[in-house]
């Protein structure tokens, strides 16, 4: 399976609630990054998590913090174990009840048919203005 398809099938995955079948596509030392790799006090989802727990605390993380909406991918490619893809979103804020509407894109290297890093880029002044 090439590393694109990889990717798109875990999003999947994601989207459609199978995460026993996502989190079975992690790397046990994978690192999930949300726009910064360094924790924001502003923004809960910011930071690295590590391995399958950390795959599970970042999307959980969002669960918490955002009602799914629409999620499109425009592109994806790759070469190698890279792939890349992006798109546009829009999610709803739980507390706020606000929309998060942004432009996405999403890098990731995978080994050995798992996710090994997943970096992904949004409008983080969007997210905060959805979240607060």
């Amino acid at each position: 399976m090439s590393a694109t398809t990889l990717v798109q099938t875990f999003l999947n995955h994601i989207f459609s609630g199978a995460m026993d079948q996502a989190l079975a596509m992690v790397d046990p030392e994978a690192r999930f990054i949300s726009a910064r790799p360094t924790p924001n006090p502003n923004n809960p989802l910011h930071g690295t998590f590590v391995g399958i727990e950390g795959a599970q605390q970042f999307f959980g993380g969002f669960g918490e913090l955002l009602e799914p909406g629409e999620f499109t991918v425009d592109a994806a490619f790759g070469e190698g174990d890279h792939a890349a893809l992006h798109g546009t979103l829009r999610h709803r804020g739980r507390k706020t009840g606000k929309d998060f509407d942004s432009d996405w894109a999403l890098i990731c290297r995978v080994s050995n048919g798992r996710i090994v890093s997943y970096h992904f880029y949004e409008d983080t002044e969007a997210l905060r203005e959805a979240l607060f």
